[in-house]
């Protein structure tokens, strides 16, 4: 027989060898877990520093900035001005965004750094240009970039910045254009109008009627449409009202920015 001391012994040191097991094994999850964090904590160190020189770079003029950007970047310019959406590729961004505006300069941008930090996603860059334009005015503007990283090249960035400044830059350069004809003059609001992702396509038609499809909903909206210098006005067929302004050969309405189609 086995004396009940023996046996509460016995009993007592299985729950003692259960409960180390347990320990070891949340040491060590515990371990893991601070191990995946420290290397994530390291990743966005390095993407940060690798920002910070190549801003860096930027200021002295030794290089440029985007030289960091992945060639299928999703960059995207934030609010209704002329080169606001979304592009993807670098190769579409500096053609369609980056360049319309430095045209515009007659000196390079110069970046002022303002702050630079960042979190368990993403490197957040705030900084200040300013660059002679060269209609003998100066541009001034704050940008705020977040960027995610992969292998130390953007590879997806969002753009937020001062859309007022950006479009008074856009505008035409000299008195003679503001001579020119309306939109409503030269009819060239006739064809089709499209987003930049493509996903809403409106198409103005002749007889003042339009016709729009969003997404793979075709015909999603029709109705009647009136043109008046540069503004548009909409009247749906169900009664909606809507309107819009044409601005340097660009569609703004309904806080979406559309674009001629090429034919």
């Amino acid at each position: 027989m086995v004396s009940k001391s023996k046996l509460k012994s016995a009993v007592m040191q299985r729950i003692y060898c259960v409960h180390f097991i347990l320990l070891l094994t949340a040491l060590g999850s515990a371990s893991c877990i601070g191990q995946d964090v420290k290397s994530e904590s390291s990743v966005m160190k390095q993407s940060e520093l690798t920002v910070a020189r190549q801003f860096q770079k930027w200021q002295k003029g030794e290089g440029n900035f985007f030289d960091i950007v992945d060639e299928q970047v999703v960059w995207t310019v934030s609010g209704k001005s002329p080169v606001s959406g979304i592009y993807k590729g670098k190769k579409d961004f500096m053609e369609n965004s980056l360049n319309p505006i430095t045209r515009k300069f007659k000196t390079p941008l110069k970046p002022e750094l303002i702050s630079l930090t960042s979190d368990s996603a993403f490197v957040w860059l705030h900084f200040k240009g300013t660059a002679a334009t060269k209609d003998n005015g100066i541009y001034e503007n704050t940008y705020l970039w977040k960027m995610k990283l992969r292998n130390q090249k953007v590879i997806d960035a969002v753009a937020f910045l001062d859309t007022y400044e950006l479009d008074k830059l856009m505008k035409p350069e000299n008195k003679e254009t503001t001579m020119e004809k309306t939109i409503e003059e030269t009819k060239d609001y006739l064809g089709m109008w499209v987003t930049r992702d493509g996903r809403v396509r409106q198409e103005l038609l002749t007889g003042n009627r339009y016709d729009e499809a969003r997404g793979n909903q075709k015909s999603a909206y029709q109705g009647n449409y009136r043109v008046k210098g540069n503004h548009i006005y909409y009247k749906d067929d169900t009664g909606f009202s809507a309107d819009g302004e044409f601005r340097n050969g660009i569609l703004y309405h309904g806080g979406m920015v559309f674009h001629k189609e090429k034919k």
